[in-house]
């Protein structure tokens, strides 16, 4: 049987971050009109439509993204996983993943989710800078992220994955080296760590534009990747992919798949699928998802077939993001090619510049082709 992942879309949030411009909504106007239980309501409908579909594959993942899915009730997450057991073929090992934010969670909500069966969770600390923190739109502080992490340990879960943000206004590598101070106190089995991306139409982005606030140059920001790259090292915490780091055993099975550019389902608003050489999209209008969904009407907006081609330069450019890289014969078995062939002059160049090395029947990035990633892939579009 084949193997899907699915992932929930959970659109709310205590308060919106200033850098973030995901499909997310304040929860305190939807709570007073019943709204969040109206949308997992609605979510439930949507995985019904597409039981039929799925009845030949086995769940291996399972992901609750946002928004925060933690600032809405245990309950409601508690019901919804119950409902996917109950109507799809989760495997028993399924890795079952949660993004929380610190100062959401609850005693009550922890044991819903260990009920549930949720068995990994990821949790934003991005600095243990107080101001910057406060400066990006974040509702917690340190001691909270502390307290959050503690509680989710107490609560019994041992496979916790934290976030850090580099490139912030203001950030210093001292910033970076107290951070890094504080997970070799925790502990994580997982840690993502991800450079600051001022989107338009942000208050961050406005914030830039008025000059109110200053990024770090381009050589500090790439300064604190490096200095995160070695420490986590020294942790023993190591780089399977360009912005994520694990404990041997414990990388993401769920970001894998898209890594390796697999077959997953989204669901909720906003969401994208992969599914039966389809590539789908949801409406990212959340009353209209709504509404669509209690009208038996369709919320996807956009679906096109899968091009052979966009699609392997999909798997090469993914694939390259994992440090393990990725391997030729795979890639000739499943397009029907010859990889070394057809870019016998990129990989040449590649290589004589440093960017790639080839192992075997492996090609992966360098250091150096992890800094110019984009770079690297852009090679492969000419």
């Amino acid at each position: 049987m084949k193997s899907i992942s699915i992932y929930l879309h959970i659109p709310f949030c205590v308060r919106k971050c200033s850098y973030c411009d995901f499909v997310s909504y304040s929860a305190k106007p939807f709570e007073e009109n019943h709204g969040i239980n109206r949308y997992f309501e609605a979510i439930k409908q949507e995985l019904i439509r597409y039981k039929e579909k799925l009845s030949t594959y086995k769940v291996a993942t399972i992901y609750l993204g946002g928004g925060t899915p933690s600032a809405v009730d245990g309950r409601l997450i508690h019901d919804l996983l119950n409902m996917i057991r109950a109507s799809l073929n989760v495997t028993n090992d399924a890795e079952i993943t949660i993004e929380v934010n610190p100062g959401t969670l609850t005693n009550d909500k922890l044991n819903h989710y260990k009920a549930a069966g949720i068995n990994r969770v990821s949790m934003g600390l991005q600095t243990t800078n107080d101001q910057l923190l406060e400066t990006i739109g974040r509702i917690h502080s340190t001691n909270d992220f502390i307290t959050s992490y503690h509680a989710l340990r107490d609560a019994g879960f041992n496979n916790i994955s934290l976030d850090l943000m580099f490139g912030l206004p203001g950030q210093t590598l001292s910033d970076i080296d107290r951070a890094i101070k504080l997970i070799d106190q925790l502990k994580p089995q997982h840690v993502s760590a991800y450079s600051l991306k001022i989107e338009e139409g942000t208050p961050l982005f406005d914030a830039y534009e008025k000059g109110s606030v200053q990024l770090p140059s381009e050589e500090l920001e790439r300064e604190m990747y490096h200095r995160i790259n070695s420490k986590l090292r020294e942790l023993g915490i190591y780089q399977y992919e360009l912005s994520n780091y694990a404990l041997p055993g414990w990388e993401s099975k769920h970001n894998t798949v898209y890594w390796e550019n697999k077959p997953y389902l989204g669901v909720g608003v906003s969401s994208h699928s992969k599914l039966d050489d389809v590539r789908f999209s949801n409406t990212s209008n959340i009353h209209e998802y709504m509404d669509s969904i209690q009208k038996g009407e369709s919320v996807i907006i956009d679906s096109e077939p899968i091009d052979a081609e966009e699609d392997l330069f999909e798997s090469i450019i993914l694939g390259l993001r994992l440090n393990k890289g990725i391997q030729i014969d795979l890639l000739n078995e499943r397009y029907a090619i010859d990889f070394e062939a057809r870019y016998e002059k990129v990989l040449s160049s590649l290589i004589q510049d440093h960017l790639i090395i080839r192992e075997g029947n492996t090609i992966k990035l360098t250091e150096l082709g992890r800094d110019l990633a984009n770079q690297v892939f852009l090679r492969f579009m000419l």
